[in-house]
């Protein structure tokens, strides 16, 4: 049997993991509306000028504990939003440029339907290159596009790179869209096994 297909299989049928805790959970599909309403009040604020400077209280913090509320796959998403001072990231609270371009790519993601439009977001806030902000975004964009985007987080690249022998790095952009392009191999590989939801 194909190594991939039998741990997919195991997968699924683990009482314990992403897949049935998870991904079958009633309650998920229920909480995209939730926190896409949450994005768009963090657009609202930004686009404004009302956002602050500061994560804790934040827009921007409700929406993203609402993603990390939703089981393990997504605990810790709200790490790479948390202002590290020494490091002065992510920039999103210092610099209205920052902001704004972030503004612009949730937003962008929130209207469009196709997978071209949601890409070319992506790229143009990488352009921004707005520092300490990576795909981290893509927790909140995936909420918006499940079956264009995946979740991302430490867990999900090591399994991916684990699984097919690859070297993503977390925080770049270009190697999450080099991820994302090998899921959606895998997905069409294993389409009996797999929803086209990538967070499957």
């Amino acid at each position: 049997m194909d190594p991939i297909r039998e741990l997919l299989t195991r997968w699924r049928d683990d009482p314990g993991g992403t897949y049935r805790l998870w991904f079958l959970w009633e309650e998920r599909l229920k909480n995209f509306r939730s926190i896409r309403r949450g994005v768009a009040q963090v657009v609202a604020e930004i686009e404004a000028d009302t956002f602050g400077n500061v994560y804790k209280g934040s827009s921007l913090e409700t929406a993203v504990g609402a993603i990390a509320e939703q089981r393990q796959i997504f605990k810790g998403a709200d790490h790479a939003f948390l202002w590290k001072p020494k490091l002065r990231i992510p920039d999103i609270y210092e610099n209205r440029d920052n902001q704004l371009a972030f503004a612009r790519c949730l937003a962008a993601c929130a209207c469009c339907s196709g997978e071209d439009a949601v890409i070319a977001a992506i790229r143009r806030l990488d352009s921004q290159a707005v520092k300490g902000l990576g795909p981290a975004v893509a927790n909140l964009l995936y909420f918006h596009h499940p079956t264009i985007i995946p979740p991302f987080n430490t867990a999900i690249v090591n399994g991916y790179n684990a699984l097919t022998g690859a070297k993503v790095k977390l925080g770049r952009w270009g190697e999450y869209l080099a991820m994302r392009a090998g899921i959606l191999v895998l997905n069409a590989k294993y389409r009996d096994l797999l929803s086209n939801d990538l967070g499957a």
